[in-house]
C-alpha cells in the first residue's frame, strides 16, 4: 500500500508565480517551524540535480531531510522533488494549472518513513498532510 497524500489549493497568482513561491528555499527557513534550509536560494536558482537540506532541530537534537530536484519547469509549472533522507523518503510531484482567476496547485507526495512499521505509514501520511497543507498555504501567501 502506497503511503502519501494529495493537497490541492486555489491561488490568485499565475502558475509560475505559485511554483516560485512554493520552491523559494529562503521562505522555507522563515515559514517552517524549527527548520533551516540550505542553501537558502530563490526558486529561479534551482535546477535539475540541485540538492538541498532541510535541518529540523531543537537545540542539538534533530534530523536532516536532504532533497534533490529531479524535474523543474516554470512553463508549464511543474516540479519533482525526491526526498533522500534516513528519516523521511519519498517524492513530491507539484503541478500548478491556470484557472480563470489564478491557478490551482496540485501537490502529490509519497511518504516512506523507514523507522515506522509499514502498517502505520498511511496514518502518518494523513497527519503529515495537515502540516504540509498549512506550510504550503503560508509559502504561497508569503
Amino acid at each position: 500500500m502506497r503511503a502519501g497524500f494529495i493537497i490541492e489549493l486555489i491561488c490568485d497568482a499565475p502558475p509560475d508565480d505559485v511554483l516560485r513561491r512554493v520552491l523559494d528555499l529562503r521562505a522555507h527557513s522563515r515559514v517552517i517551524p524549527l527548520t533551516r534550509v540550505t542553501p537558502e536560494v530563490a526558486a529561479d536558482q534551482l535546477a535539475v540535480g540541485t540538492v538541498f537540506v532541510a535541518r529540523t532541530s531543537v537545540g542539538p537534537v534533530g534530523f536532516d531531510d536532504p532533497m534533490r530536484v529531479d524535474q523543474l519547469s516554470f512553463r508549464p509549472a511543474t516540479a519533482t522533488i525526491v526526498k533522500l533522507g534516513k528519516v523521511i523518503r519519498g517524492a513530491v510531484y507539484i503541478r500548478v494549472d491556470p484557472t480563470t482567476g489564478g491557478s490551482r496547485m496540485h501537490w502529490d507526495q509519497t511518504v516512506d518513513l523507514p523507522w515506522l512499521p509499514q502498517a502505520l505509514q498511511p496514518a502518518a501520511a494523513r497527519v503529515l498532510r495537515g502540516g504540509y497543507r498549512r506550510i504550503i498555504r503560508r509559502l504561497i501567501e508569503f
